[in-house]
């Protein structure tokens, strides 16, 4: 049996740790916000974005990049940050199994990762691996990754002729928690270009291009490029604390509990020991009555 003194250490650090995952609760909720901000400001500049579109498409720019090849490569987002339940398995098992389909239509699917934790699940599955990155740790740290990742399709889509690019990672569910997304950001193709065409034009006339329609098209594609990826790291930042959150909340629920069988428990101890004082004195007093004093 477990003397007072080691159940009181026991509830003292219970009540610690719970003050810690309230902490990091309250962390997780502040930066869910933060991320979905994040996301709602870049969805007004992707509109932006769309019209510049309109406005080249309706001029008769460049025609869309056609389809090269059967290659094509799958970016899985995960996360290089634990106490996050299964945010990363979660996600591995959505992407595998949407590039399975995308195989049996004939593409040649190489994996590129987010986080060494879903960088690290791949390999051990077998799969090829391309291109590799750190997960972004914050908003800041968004616009380094996005940068680089850039770079690098440009580079594979002049030396492997790849031109299909697909994104896989987690976002936050309006019902709670997170949900996974699977969808293809590249190429730009003619499908687009007639959705992107037909969108209704705010205003009466169209504006007139300053800048030669190619230049237009590649500054376009670049901020293109950099609205998909921001919003895409964004949203597993934010899906990742809310996972976090849930984790968190199970974390505080399991913390409750101990601390309530630790309270009853000492309470038993104590009113135990309260008990066999009392015997003690009263097994003393008859005693001292049996010998007559």
């Amino acid at each position: 049996m477990q003397t007072l003194e080691a159940l009181n250490k026991k509830i003292k650090t219970a009540q610690d740790l719970l003050g810690v995952v309230k902490t990091m609760k309250s962390l997780a909720a502040v930066n869910i916000r933060q991320y979905e901000k994040a996301v709602e400001s870049l969805e007004e500049y992707r509109g932006i974005v769309d019209k510049g579109w309109q406005v080249l498409l309706r001029f008769g720019g460049p025609v869309p990049r056609k389809r090269l090849g059967a290659g094509a490569v799958c970016m899985v987002i995960g996360s290089d940050q634990g106490m996050c339940g299964q945010f990363n398995e979660i996600i591995i098992a959505h992407a595998v199994h949407e590039v399975r389909e995308q195989k049996e239509h004939g593409a040649e699917m190489i994996f590129w990762s987010a986080g060494e934790k879903a960088t690290g699940s791949l390999v051990d599955m077998g799969h090829e691996e391309g291109e590799r990155f750190a997960s972004p740790g914050s908003l800041t740290d968004i616009n380094t990754k996005v940068q680089r990742v850039v770079q690098r399709i440009e580079s594979w889509q002049s030396a492997r002729n790849i031109e299909r690019f697909y994104l896989c990672h987690n976002m936050v569910s309006k019902e709670g928690g997170y949900t996974q997304i699977f969808y293809r950001l590249l190429p730009l193709d003619e499908e687009w270009a007639e959705r992107i065409s037909e969108e209704e034009w705010p205003g009466r006339c169209l504006p007139m291009m300053g800048l030669d329609q190619s230049e237009l098209f590649q500054h376009l594609f670049h901020q293109y490029l950099f609205v998909s990826f921001y919003r895409a790291f964004a949203q597993s930042l934010a899906s990742e604390n809310a996972a976090r959150l849930m984790a968190m909340q199970a974390a505080e629920k399991n913390v409750l509990e101990r601390g309530e069988d630790l309270q009853a428990l000492f309470r038993e101890q104590r009113q135990a020991n309260i008990t066999n004082e009392l015997l003690d004195i009263i097994s003393g007093f008859e005693a001292l009555s049996d010998d007559g004093y």
